[in-house]
């Protein structure tokens, strides 16, 4: 290194006086001192903080002054109030020369045309205010969009009234049929209700029947065995009737038969009856003789006499039930016998 001797690596004298005159070198010296006093410092290698000395500025002399100033102060008590024991400078600025500044200049150069270029691409487009014409164009594109989606929004309106109005209409429809399922429904209720009635009433009315038909077949045993009873005695008051008018033949006397009832005229016959001379001779039997006998010499009109003489109707009724007695074969024939 320069100014140290070899034998004794101190430094010369003269070169520390002329190095030291000057204040700014002291403060270097000093700031030097306090750099290698840095604990951190320290805990670097020797070769890195003389490589970051001599960077800083100083000279070999300056760096061992430095260095043994350094030692000295870590050997003995570390001084109160040294301002800037642990804040050392930097490495000083170095000094540009054209180079630099026409490398600069060139990189900058480039670095803004790049960014001109950039700008005018991409950036200025977007920042200039269309023309007219575009304006135009977009409002036409705006006002087609409108009108489509005006279009658009009414088809749909008509389309919901239309829904609407059929959803309307199906309701009601089912409104309807579900009145009108319920109608059926609540009659078909009462119809079975009823039907069940009717259903009870008439087992109830059949069961009446049933409990009445014994007695009503055993009343009407009695009033049918009265009945043939009352006909046998009128068919035998027929037969007498019908013995005593018979006529008379000639050498058979008449023999007398049993008085059963007096036969009358009906009060309707008698009122009328014209006025005659003769009238019916009964005699003591109790026997009527036929009005044709007693006229047969007056002259009197046979058919009238016929006329009164008519038996009533119920007689007839009593003729036609002893004819199907008379038959054995059609008496297993019911008849019902109807008085008027």
């Amino acid at each position: 290194m320069l100014g140290y001797s070899n034998a004794s690596r101190v430094p010369d004298r003269t070169f520390l006086c002329t190095t030291m005159s000057s204040p700014d070198r002291v403060e270097l010296v000093r700031n030097a001192v306090a750099f290698l006093s840095d604990p951190k410092a320290q805990a670097s290698p020797l070769a890195q903080k003389l490589q970051f000395l001599e960077a800083k500025g100083l000279s070999p002399p300056e760096v061992d002054m430095a260095l043994k100033q350094a030692a000295i102060n870590a050997s003995g008590p570390a001084p109160v109030g040294y301002p800037g024991a642990y804040n050392p400078y930097g490495p000083p600025p170095q000094r540009w020369d054209w180079r630099d500044y026409f490398i600069t200049g060139v990189v900058s150069g480039a670095v803004a045309y790049g960014a001109v270029s950039l700008f005018k691409k991409y950036l200025l487009p977007h920042l200039q205010p269309p023309e007219s014409t575009a304006y135009e164009q977009d409002r036409d594109a705006l006002t087609a969009q409108f009108d489509a989606a005006e279009a658009l929004l009414k088809e749909i309106q008509a389309e919901t009234a239309s829904v609407r109005a059929a959803v309307e209409e199906q309701k009601e429809t089912i409104d309807r049929t579900t009145q009108d399922v319920q109608t059926v429904v609540s009659e078909m209720r009462e119809g079975e209700i009823k039907t069940r009635d009717e259903l009870r009433e008439v087992r109830e009315e059949i069961n009446n029947i049933r409990e009445m038909l014994p007695k009503m077949i055993e009343k009407n045993k009695d009033s049918q065995t009265q009945s043939l009873g009352e006909l046998q005695q009128e068919l035998k008051s027929l037969k007498a009737l019908l013995l005593s008018r018979g006529p008379a033949t000639p050498g058979t006397p008449s023999s007398p038969m049993p008085i059963l009832g007096r036969p009358t005229i009906p009060s309707w016959q008698l009122a009328s009856t014209p006025a005659t001379p003769s009238a019916p001779l009964v005699q003591a039997n109790g026997s009527q003789e036929s009005a044709s006998s007693l006229d047969k010499g007056k002259g009197v009109d046979r058919r009238r006499h016929r006329r009164y003489l008519k038996p009533p109707r119920h007689i007839y009724l009593i003729a036609s039930v002893a004819y199907f007695l008379a038959y054995p074969e059609i008496q297993h024939i019911p008849l019902t016998l109807a008085s008027e």
